[in-house]
Order: structure tokens, then C-alpha cells, then sequence
């Protein structure tokens, strides 16, 4: 375009001198040097602002790659959390006071292996405070889904609480079984 520009302007200089005309003078901060300093200005900003859109689309690109390793463990956390809300809620202590007293060891290894589990469910948040940070777009539905795993970990540890607390009741009411066969044995050997 600034070639072209010049052209035109050679033309009219050359067509002013033909007819015997004063060639143009253009006025004070409108000559060629102005011209080419603002050029320089334009091209400067053009790059910029090229710059600025290149970063930006790769830091969008950044947040949508996080966005899908959010999704990622958000669906590996639910799956998780509803696998082990399925085995918390059974009930199968046993019968008699060492299958209890297996279903407590068994309940303080998923117990063990739930809160080990924790800073997973942490990542998730720190996940989603970053992207809301960063003002990534789709933050409403991030936060739901966060929203939903924190809801899980919070069933999922009211549950744990419930188990154990049936589970202790259990072992005293298989202790009090277990008392009165001895006692019963005592007796029928009196």
C-alpha cells in the first residue's frame, strides 16, 4: 500500500510538471518523512497486537488442554467416590464377634485408603481455582462439577462415620452374644 501510495504521488508530480503546474508541497507534518514515521508507528502496533493475539490464543489453548484434564479427574473422582460410597453402604458384618472384628479391620483399611485419597479431591479444587483465576469460559460448569465430587467425598465420609458407628455397635452386641454363650456353657456345666 505504500508503494502504491508513492506511485500516485510520483504521478501527480509528474502530471503537475507536463501541464506546466507548481508541483504540490504538502503541508508541515504531512510530508513523506511524517508519512513513513507513521507508517513505522502502524506496523509496530500491527505486530503487537499480533503478538498479543498469539499469546492469548496459547494461553486459551493452555486452559482448554487443563479444562480437559479437569474433566479427566473429575470422571476418574466420581467414578472412585461412587465405587466406594457402594462399598461403605454395605451392611455384611458377620455373624458372630471375629467377623466383626474382621469387618472393623476391613473398615479401617477402606477408611485408610479414603482419606489417603484426599489431596486428589484437593487437586480438583485447586483445579478449578485456577481455571477461575485464568477466567476460563466455561468456569460455571467446572464449578459444578467440583461442586458434585466435593458433594461425593462429603456423602462418602458422613457414610464412612455412619459404618463405623454400626459397626461398633455391632462388635458390642456380638461381645454381649459372645458373654452370654460363655455364660450359658458355664451353666450348662454346673
Amino acid at each position: 500500500e505504500k508503494g502504491e501510495i508513492e506511485v500516485e504521488l510520483f504521478t501527480i508530480h509528474s502530471e503537475m510538471r507536463a501541464n506546466n503546474r507548481t508541483p504540490y508541497t504538502p503541508a508541515e507534518s504531512k510530508n513523506i518523512q511524517d508519512i513513513n514515521r507513521a507508517w513505522a508507528e502502524l506496523e509496530k502496533a500491527e505486530h503487537q497486537r499480533e503478538m498479543a493475539l498469539r499469546e492469548e490464543a496459547i494461553r486459551q489453548e493452555k486452559l482448554e488442554q487443563l479444562a480437559s484434564r479437569f474433566d479427566r479427574k473429575v470422571i476418574m473422582r466420581e467414578n472412585w467416590l461412587e465405587e466406594n460410597q457402594r462399598l461403605v453402604v454395605q451392611q455384611n458384618f458377620g455373624n458372630d464377634l471375629p467377623a466383626v472384628e474382621a469387618a472393623m479391620k476391613k473398615h479401617e483399611a477402606i477408611v485408610t485408603d479414603i482419606y489417603s485419597y484426599e489431596e486428589r479431591i484437593t487437586t480438583i479444587v485447586h483445579l478449578t481455582d485456577h481455571l477461575e483465576s485464568e477466567n476460563y469460559y466455561d468456569i460455571d460448569r467446572i464449578k459444578l462439577r467440583r461442586d458434585n465430587v466435593l458433594d461425593l467425598w462429603t456423602r462418602l465420609l458422613e457414610m464412612v462415620k455412619t459404618r463405623k458407628h454400626r459397626l461398633v455397635l455391632s462388635q458390642k452386641l456380638q461381645t454381649v452374644f459372645q458373654e452370654e454363650v460363655y455364660l450359658l456353657d458355664w451353666m450348662d456345666e454346673i
